[in-house]
């Protein structure tokens, strides 16, 4: 059975914490991971939830897919975007999860993203590292555009 590499735009995001967190901590912990000033947050103690700003998707998603045509050297990606344009809810989606820990805290965030291409046929039947890894790169380089601090990928197997 193969496996299929998904990369997409985190559209909204549940992050819960073992332990209570102030807003100070939410920003400095989820900032690792997603840019929170993308998204419109509400907070409590133990959970911190998120939802993409329709105008970050809109405004910068054709530049995101001509950068990642020039990471990837494949034009065929393009046809995601030919097909579903600037509107997040024409893009399929998919619902992925991704633990870390800080401190003497654990946080999991549960997230629907916004899919901008599958990769078919990985024959890997697990990757434990890989969506981290991507996660974490697209949040610390400098592509100039806002959607880099809201990239996740995920295995579906």
């Amino acid at each position: 059975m193969g496996s299929f590499y998904i990369l997409g735009i985190v559209n909204k995001f549940e992050a819960k914490s073992t332990s209570p967190l102030n807003q100070a901590h939410w920003e400095q912990y989820l900032n690792e991971r997603l840019d929170l000033k993308q998204y419109t947050t509400t907070l409590a103690d133990y959970t911190l939830k998120g939802e993409l700003k329709k105008e970050v998707f809109k405004e910068n998603i054709e530049d995101f897919y001509k950068k990642l045509i020039e990471i990837s050297g494949e034009d065929k990606i393009a046809i995601y975007f030919e097909d579903s344009k600037t509107d997040i809810d024409n893009y399929q989606n998919r619902t992925t999860g991704l633990t870390f820990k800080y401190h003497d805290t654990q946080i999991t965030i549960t997230a629907e993203m916004a899919i901008l291409f599958i990769e078919g046929k990985v024959f890997v039947e697990e990757f434990s590292y890989e969506p981290k890894i991507i996660n974490w790169l697209f949040r610390h380089i400098d592509i100039s555009n806002p959607l880099a601090g809201c990239v996740m990928s995920d295995v579906l197997s």
